[in-house]
């Protein structure tokens, strides 16, 4: 007998996933097709070695909304967050750049390669923080079109404008700079040492698949 359906998904990756749950939750039904023996794509836990688990692609949930959590009701089926507890940059001369929770002790390895960055560091972060909070305003919202004469899509410019203005000169400056300068070229304005440049760069890598 044919099967119908209102709507199939080529792929079960996260996003694969996500769409059909909200298509499903909206009464539609939904087909998933994925070629591999999982479905998760990217955010699959894989046991590449005997007893040792790796997330193979997707190592932090920073881009997992937390509406996406809660109307899915993912904790119930099986998600645990686990913190990222530190991070380890060896170097090619035996030395290494820590990071972990204490935020003091990690300062102090930082100021072991630079005590200038070392400096810098909690700067960096407060801007980074205002950062995420302007960027985080369009990322679950439908973008305008700006060649339309329809009123909402211009009330919609209009309250975007006015979001990204009220951060201020220098806030705007710095988003437009982050924005636009490559992660080599924006993070030598604030740090010296290649150890802290290269650990902090792996952020603005992914999904380019480098």
């Amino acid at each position: 007998m044919t099967q119908r359906y209102d709507a199939i998904i080529i792929g079960g990756g996260h996003n694969g996933l996500i769409t059909a749950a909200y298509l499903a939750k909206a009464g539609k039904k939904v087909l998933v097709l994925e070629k591999r023996y999982l479905v998760g794509g990217a955010s699959v836990t894989e046991e590449l070695y005997p007893g040792f688990k790796f997330t193979v692609f997707s190592y932090v949930v920073s881009l997992l909304r937390p509406d996406i959590v809660r109307e899915l009701q993912l904790p119930r089926h099986g998600l645990t967050i686990l913190p990222l507890e530190s991070t380890l940059t060896p170097l090619p001369n035996g030395d290494y750049l820590y990071r972990d929770g204490d935020h003091y002790r990690s300062l102090r390895d930082i100021a072991r390669h630079s005590p200038r960055d070392a400096g810098a560091y909690d700067e960096y972060g407060r801007n980074m923080y205002f950062m995420a909070k302007a960027v985080k305003y369009i990322l679950g919202m439908v973008p305008p079109d700006p060649t339309t004469l329809n009123p909402r899509d211009w009330f919609e410019l209009f309250k975007m404008a006015r979001h990204f203005l009220g951060l201020g000169e220098e806030q705007l400056y710095l988003l437009a700079k982050l924005m636009t300068m490559s992660a080599a070229d924006f993070l030598d304005q604030w740090f010296e040492s290649d150890p802290l440049k290269g650990t902090m760069s792996a952020s603005g890598i992914i999904g380019t698949y480098l």
